[in-house]
């Protein structure tokens, strides 16, 4: 079997590169199908204030914590405002 030579190589790796890029093409264009489907975006729109409302959850649990130890929770208190308007 004989070795390769390096224009070989090269133009191997070159229709492997080639192959690649056709492939991340199509997933792009699959998933911008997906996301124009309105399931999807209700799903994602979801999970975006499911996160939200995480966030808030964990932001009022230090608060409590921050307020029974007397500290001061203003950076705490205008985070969660802030974050409730970005709701909004």
């Amino acid at each position: 079997m004989a070795t390769p030579t390096f224009a070989e190589l090269t133009a191997q790796a070159v229709a492997y590169v080639a192959e690649v890029e056709n492939r991340e093409r199509e997933l792009a264009a699959a998933a911008e199908l997906l996301s124009q489907d309105p399931a999807v975006q209700a799903s994602f729109r979801a999970g975006v204030e499911h996160e939200r409302c995480r966030v808030l959850t964990l932001i009022s649990i230090q608060l409590d914590t921050l307020k029974r130890g007397g500290v001061n929770a203003l950076v705490l208190e205008a985070l969660r405002r802030q974050l409730l308007e970005a709701g909004r």
